[in-house]
């Protein structure tokens, strides 16, 4: 098997981290998964809060420092850091920058791999920090409420992060705008394709369309789409084949699936899909509101005014488009996965809701060979391994290996 179906590097959680959740990672984890589907720790290089990484063409690694202090400076805001992948697959660090905004929550490569894109969340009421151009267009340090931003930087031959090229700022609110963590936009998820740019902003109901110019470095706004009202995009995925983007959705556990548009750089939802089997739904029926923001005192039905509810987290398609996967967190009892079917349209069919031995499963993968999922479990302090039949389902644990606080996973 080739080394880069071997290895697999897990960002982690740290302890005290001040992002939206803590935990006992040490930075980057660079396992090695055999052909039995057993997984083992190979090294760990030392990065604060490395909520989510990204691995590019298995020569780069990038994460997402999801802080407000970042560097030790009060209030600069999160951060991203790049390493270069070793023969033997341990990383190498290159450098690291300010996010230029607060709890950078995700990170990805342009296909060309000209760029780097951070989607800055910001934090929901939390004083911490802005970035504003002064007189001659340098990007300064503001203090004030921070605000959720797309950055996009400019990646050196070496692999390593170079200076800002653009800095997209984002405001709003949300349907649960009262205390229910959609007060302010929060950008909690950035994808490209094909020169356009999908901002999931959980914050504001919305994804926001960009169109990528690399021969300046700039980022044009072309489109709000609107989203359902209250369920917050988080995720997302692409169709490896087909013009569909599938669409994790937090504050109700579904799939938004969207078929693109890249003419009028728009989306248009042609299926919601819940992610939970059909008894869950008896109490807890996906909503359909008909306003952009709630009423103030009005009762908070999503899961941050419910706890015992499903919240979605993560999403990826098999590498051949067939099977789609969804992970669930659920505080009250035990986390799950989510299995479904790809239809030739796009859409979607549940198949199999698989529980977890956690509650908190965040970032999972699919091996490239679709053979295996791997998924990290952060209150559990596990990276676990699945087997997947022929038919995509989760058929059974292969082993677990103890990762602290493992949040995403990349091959």
């Amino acid at each position: 098997m080739p080394i880069e179906k071997q290895i697999i590097y897990a960002g982690s959680v740290s302890a005290g981290a001040k992002a939206s959740v803590s935990g006992q990672g040490e930075g980057i984890y660079t396992l090695c998964l055999d052909e039995s589907g057993r997984i083992s720790r190979r090294s760990v290089i030392s990065s604060r809060n490395s909520g989510i990484i990204t691995c590019f063409h298995h020569q780069f690694v990038y994460a997402a420092n999801e802080e407000k202090d970042f560097g030790g400076l009060n209030g600069s805001g999160g951060g991203v850091s790049a390493y270069r992948i070793s023969e033997d697959g341990s990383l190498t660090f290159l450098n690291s920058s300010v996010s230029y905004g607060s709890r950078t929550a995700y990170v990805c490569v342009s296909e060309s791999g000209k760029y780097l894109l951070a989607a800055n969340h910001g934090s929901h009421t939390t004083v911490t920090c802005s970035y504003v151009q002064d007189e001659n267009g340098k990007w300064v340090l503001k203090r004030g409420f921070d605000d959720s931003s797309v950055a996009l930087f400019k990646l050196n031959s070496d692999g390593s992060i170079g200076e800002l090229s653009d800095l997209k700022v984002f405001k709003g609110k949300g349907y649960w705008c009262y205390g229910g963590g959609q007060s302010t936009a929060h950008i909690h998820c950035v994808k490209e394709r094909n020169g356009f740019v999908y901002a999931m902003n959980r914050g504001c109901d919305e994804i926001i369309v960009m169109k990528l110019d690399e021969s300046d470095g700039k980022l044009e706004v072309k489109n709000h789409v609107k989203t359902r009202y209250g369920y917050a995009p988080r995720h997302a995925d692409f169709h490896p084949s087909r013009d569909i983007l599938y669409v994790v959705n937090e504050n109700y556990p579904s799939v938004s699936v969207y078929k693109i548009d890249e003419e009028q750089a728009s989306l248009c939802e042609i299926q919601l899909i819940g992610t939970m089997d059909e008894e869950y739904y008896k109490d807890r029926p996906l909503p359909s509101f008909t306003k952009p923001h709630c009423a103030e005192g009005e009762t908070n039905t999503s899961a941050f005014g419910d706890r015992s509810a499903a919240m979605c987290s993560d999403i990826h398609i098999s590498p051949d488009g067939k099977h789609l996967y969804v992970s669930n967190r659920r505080f009250a009892s035990t986390g799950s996965l989510s299995v479904f079917d790809v239809h030739e349209d796009g859409t979607l069919s549940l198949k199999q809701v698989f529980p977890l031995g956690g509650k908190d499963p965040r970032g999972f993968q699919v091996s490239p060979d679709g053979s295996f999922l791997i998924v990290g479990l952060i209150d559990q302090n596990l990276a676990q391994v699945f087997r997947l039949d022929e038919e995509g389902r989760i058929a059974e644990l292969i082993n677990e290996l103890e990762t602290g606080s493992p949040s995403s996973l990349a091959f």
